[in-house]
């Protein structure tokens, strides 16, 4: 059966190891689109915070933010679908978090990202890379403190991004948060630590875009590198997972392709897209 939804992670899959869309990718996945294959970027992202390399490729509707918690459609700019954690759960978790003194976090609210202001003003200090800093300050709204926003505002998140300084305390954070059954914990680099709802995945938002648009799951293919894209490469028919993909994620794909530096998102497309 032919494929009719390409589900793609974003960093380490569609953009390479400089955070940049190379125009192998940029080509192969236009021409995807313009055979009729709905091309849908799955990532831990939060709307707001899309690369903006993907403006280079016309014909993208579907989009699966914050871990699959959330799906939109652009072109009716609506809500599709969403998963998100209650007020009460998100504040429990952010206490756990930054009781671990190396912790630094942001909350995926409505699309949004909020963060302190400490880690706004000097982002290299607080655990954000060099190739990511100009992504993170143009996409991160800065508040006083994050606890008290999310009380002040009573919303139910998305998300919580974390990240640690310290690895013992990211391992002890990580096994603490494991025994928690109302959420999902996941992450794409190292010393992170994702909490969504524990049924927002992006398997899960998969699963639910593709049943709203009355697509199999034979007609299905994702393609990914991190522990977080595990849950779409389990649920989609054709599992593809990048050469630079940890090893526990291989063992979920049914195939391997090239790294995220040589195009191995473009070699996969053309081998199962294009066959």
């Amino acid at each position: 059966m032919s494929i009719k939804i390409l589900a793609v992670d974003m960093d380490g899959t569609t953009l390479n190891s400089q955070n940049t869309l190379s125009a192998g990718n940029q080509e192969v996945l236009q021409r995807a689109i313009n055979a009729g294959v709905l091309v849908v970027p799955a990532t831990g992202r939060q709307f707001s915070g899309l690369p903006p390399q993907l403006e280079k490729i016309n014909g993208i509707r579907y989009y699966l933010c914050s871990n699959g918690a959330v799906v939109y459609d652009r072109m009716k700019q609506k809500i599709l679908h969403q998963d998100l954690m209650s007020c009460k759960l998100a504040l429990r978790a952010l206490t756990e978090i930054s009781s671990y003194k190396s912790s630094y976090m942001d909350l995926y609210i409505n699309g949004k990202a909020y963060t302190s202001k400490a880690r706004y003003q000097d982002p290299l200090k607080y655990g954000v890379s060099v190739l990511h800093e100009k992504t993170f300050l143009a996409s991160r709204i800065p508040v006083d403190d994050i606890a008290d926003f999310l009380t002040g505002t009573q919303s139910c998140p998305e998300k919580i991004f974390s990240i640690f300084n310290d690895t013992d305390d990211f391992l002890t954070c990580w096994k603490k948060l494991e025994t928690w059954p109302e959420v999902s914990i996941t992450n794409s680099i190292n010393n992170s630590i994702e909490v969504t709802h524990c049924t927002a995945t992006k398997g899960g938002g998969l699963k639910a875009l593709a049943g709203l648009l009355n697509v199999p799951r034979d007609s299905v293919m994702a393609v990914g590198d991190g522990l977080n894209d595990i849950s779409m490469l389990d649920w989609a028919k054709t599992s593809v997972a990048m050469g630079n993909a940890d090893g526990k994620v291989c063992e979920h794909a049914s195939f391997k392709t090239a790294d995220c530096d040589h195009d191995g998102l473009a070699k996969a497309i053309e081998r199962f897209v294009f066959c």
